[in-house]
């Protein structure tokens, strides 16, 4: 990891580990960074993995090597939020003790509030605190048909709290009331409007030997239950992911891989915004090999675009489009492709 100033003058390096997730807390003024590498052997599978928080000069404040232990964030005191197998803690940066901690498998935040699922038991605590400030249990053993741990996941946004464990249980945000349930199953995506879309998981064709991607469109689901169909467009790297976007002032979903932008019930509102890179307030940074570009919401062209010479490709058999990285600081555009940093207007 590498701080250069404005002028591109390096200010100081770590090498102690191969990082791969970095997270700047501006009012913090740290800088977390964190690494996971898997380790095969014949004695099994195991990982290097940990965080490390520096101050703005490169000085360790905390560090964790523990494989057991992650940093979940830092709140805005200061405090660390880290996870502990099952237990979630805000940990005193100075004396190192617990403020207070909260059991539970899956977490989840919304508004001003964390939501748990501990066992059958879904619970809403007050935001950086452990008061309970509703709890509501789930039907007994409703994750028992779950063949993998991973594929129970909580979610939470400002109308409803969903659990998914094989079927989907909503539950009012504020109140803990249940909404409703739907025997249904996957990966649930957030969209625009505060719901939810559910692709189901891969399917394995037997005569073929081989996975089967989901089919859309995909069932919508918001506090009344269900309420639309996603019909993104199919294949490609990377299809599944969409993201909520603000399109002059109207909430969005976009499909990052076809460029297409669907309106709260799913339906296909506009497109042309393929190969994005970063999301802005007015439009969108795209990547294309070595060529990057701004395209405004609205427009069919971009406003601009560049391509850079002589870039180390990153492009891979899996993610061929992208030679470069791109990211939009304050009144900057960076570009990386792993060898040379540039700054652009």
């Amino acid at each position: 990891m590498v701080a250069p100033d404005e002028d591109g003058k390096e200010l100081w390096r770590d090498e102690r580990h191969p990082y791969d997730y970095i997270t700047v807390y501006e009012d913090q003024k740290l800088i977390a960074a964190s690494w996971y590498v898997a380790i095969a052997s014949s004695e099994g599978s195991d990982s290097d993995n940990g965080d490390v928080v520096f101050d703005y000069d490169g000085e360790v404040v905390w560090e964790n090597t523990d494989s057991d232990v992650s940093l979940h964030g830092i709140a805005e005191d200061g405090d660390y939020m880290v996870r502990t197998g099952d237990k979630l803690a805000k940990l005193d940066p100075t004396s190192k003790e617990e403020d207070w901690s909260i059991t539970g498998q899956e977490f989840a935040y919304a508004g001003d509030a964390t939501f748990v699922l501990d066992g059958d038991q879904l619970t809403r605590f007050a935001e950086d605190s452990d008061e309970q400030e509703w709890s509501t249990e789930l039907p007994a053993g409703h994750a028992e048909g779950l063949e993998q741990d991973y594929l129970l996941r909580l979610h939470a946004n400002d109308d409803l709290v969903l659990v998914a464990s094989g079927s989907l249980f909503a539950f009012d945000q504020k109140s803990g009331k249940s909404l409703w349930t739907e025997d249904t199953s996957g990966d649930v995506m957030s969209v625009a409007g505060d719901r939810y879309a559910v692709s189901p998981p891969y399917s394995y064709d037997e005569t073929t030997g081989e996975s089967v991607s989901p089919k859309p469109p995909f069932p919508i689901f918001g506090k009344e239950g269900e309420v639309g169909s996603l019909d993104i467009v199919e294949g490609g790297f990377g299809w599944l992911a969409v993201e909520v976007v603000e399109v002059q002032g109207e909430e969005m979903t976009l499909q990052r891989s076809s460029g297409g932008l669907y309106d709260i019930e799913g339906t296909l509102a506009e497109d042309g915004y393929a190969d994005v890179a970063q999301i802005l307030d007015e439009g969108v940074y795209t990547v294309e090999n070595a060529t990057i570009g701004y395209q405004e919401w609205g427009s069919d062209e971009p406003e601009w675009t560049l391509t850079l010479d002589d870039v180390e490709s990153l492009a891979t058999e899996d993610d061929p489009g992208q030679d470069v990285e791109v990211a939009a600081g304050a009144g900057a555009i960076f570009v990386n492709d792993e060898h040379t940093v540039w700054r652009y207007e």
